[in-house]
């Protein structure tokens, strides 16, 4: 009887840790993780408050996919924070991909493995300056401490829950006002796609692999 329930309590452990493993994005092994990464000279190009995009995996990538007419195979973004040598990526994730759900600040090796191949594009705010990059990490930091949940429901309009795009449409433009565009872009278009964020007119590419 207690040779049995050490079994079971093995199974279950088991059970357990490959749930936690699985679950957590940073390990899930994706068909292009580990072998999908960014070489050190274009991580030598980045800069915080740089917006890294990528194709995501899993359902909510693919019907994101499908319902955004992007020029570009994104359906995820991120901020780039640099810190000393370190590189992390401030975004949004929900619960149903992450071991985290909101804002979480993710190793830029595990970000880019966790992307489809060839689909990371990095962009970066024209007029940027070391004064606007430390308050863009201010700013990070502030939204990393309330622990937003992720906002599943997609409403840009609600400012206690917070989606991958809603939260840096949040701390460019309405918190900072360092992202400005042109009245005759609409809320909706501005939230319910990631156009602007590779628009020449606001951004430059840094690196794009989609070319």
């Amino acid at each position: 009887m207690l040779k049995t329930t050490i079994k079971i309590s093995l199974v279950l452990a088991v059970i357990f840790l490959a749930y936690k493993f699985f679950k957590d994005d940073s390990n899930r092994p994706y068909e292009s993780s580990f072998l999908y990464k960014l070489s050190p000279i274009e991580k030598a190009k980045l800069q915080t408050g740089d917006i890294i995009l990528r194709r995501g995996y899993g359902f909510v990538s693919t019907m994101i996919s499908k319902m955004m007419s992007e020029d570009y195979d994104v359906t995820h973004l991120g901020v780039v924070i640099k810190q000393n040598d370190n590189l992390k990526i401030a975004h949004a994730l929900s619960s149903s991909v992450s071991n985290q759900d909101g804002l979480r600040l993710q190793a830029i090796d595990s970000f880019v493995h966790n992307s489809h191949d060839k689909t990371i594009l990095v962009t970066r705010l024209k007029n940027i300056d070391t004064i606007k990059q430390s308050k863009i990490v201010k700013q990070i930091d502030y939204y990393y401490k309330k622990q937003l949940p992720f906002d599943h429901s997609f409403n840009y309009k609600d400012t206690t829950e917070h989606y991958c795009s809603e939260l840096i449409w949040r701390i460019y433009e309405h918190n900072l006002k360092i992202l400005q565009v042109a009245d005759s872009i609409t809320d909706q278009q501005k939230y319910n796609t990631l156009k602007t964020f590779y628009d020449p007119n606001y951004f430059n590419i840094i690196i794009n692999h989609q070319k």
